[in-house]
């Protein structure tokens, strides 16, 4: 089997055509027209996650962020993006990334992380850009709830933005940079609202609207690593896919 049926399963499910314009989805490395024996699954594309692709001798690596954002000028080994992309090609590792197509996509990051949730009657948050997710959960004091995050997804550090509520019922989220979405979690009266990446006037204008989030960090879409593995190893029985291990996180709690 070759990377091109990976793909075109992979497209038909999150077509590159969903994905934002500013984005860059789609073979970022390499071909997708030799075989595929094993694959890696990462968020990130960094020089430790190329080193653990070479280890492993993997032919692919899917990633949820691209490593190519822009238009590169040059190609010079000593700098990290350099290194990275002169390794792939020198270990005929193709690069292939699905992100802002994953997002939007049904079945995607948001609907993958509500499931882990064990949110309920799911809508969509932002039907402009069919992205974001609005569910229910059991009522459950917000404590009890913030404590099922860390316990659900191991998170180490949430930062609370607005008032503590007495009990959550009604969750809206949009993982990644999603804070430009927490006016609709306000308008459909949600209970406390998930994102990551909340800057601090940002945060200052969720208080004025009286919103409650919890910036759980980029890094929640982690998730993508598990929601792809479990769904190529179904698809795909005679190919090994194996999760990244390698913590991309480039935030330290102290």
């Amino acid at each position: 089997m070759n990377s091109i049926e990976i793909t075109k399963y992979i497209e038909s499910k999150f077509p590159k055509e969903a994905a934002y314009d500013w984005d860059n989805v789609g073979l970022q490395v390499g071909s997708l027209n030799h075989k595929v024996l094993k694959v890696l699954i990462a968020l990130d594309v960094t020089k430790e996650v190329v080193k653990e692709a070479i280890e492993h001798k993997v032919d692919l690596i899917i990633s949820h962020h691209p490593l190519i954002f822009k238009p590169i000028m040059n190609l010079q080994s000593e700098t990290p993006r350099g290194w990275i992309i002169t390794n792939l090609i020198k270990h005929s590792i193709s690069l292939y990334s699905m992100h802002t197509n994953y997002d939007v996509s049904d079945g995607g990051m948001n609907d993958a992380f509500s499931k882990k949730l064990g949110l309920t009657n799911l809508q969509v948050l932002d039907e402009s850009e069919n992205i974001g997710r609005i569910g229910e959960i059991k009522e459950i004091s917000f404590d009890d709830f913030v404590k099922l995050l860390k316990s659900t997804f191991s998170f180490t550090d949430i930062k609370l933005i607005g008032d503590h509520k007495t009990s959550i019922k009604k969750v809206a989220l949009s993982l990644g940079s999603g804070s430009h979405h927490m006016s609709f979690a306000k308008r459909k009266n949600c209970d406390v609202f998930l994102t990551g990446d909340v800057t601090y006037h940002t945060a200052l204008d969720a208080i004025q609207m009286g919103l409650t989030i919890l910036d759980i960090g980029h890094y929640a879409e982690v998730i993508f690593k598990d929601s792809i593995f479990d769904d190529l190893s179904k698809k795909f029985s005679d190919i090994e896919f194996i999760k990244s291990n390698v913590n991309t996180n480039p935030y330290k709690v102290l």
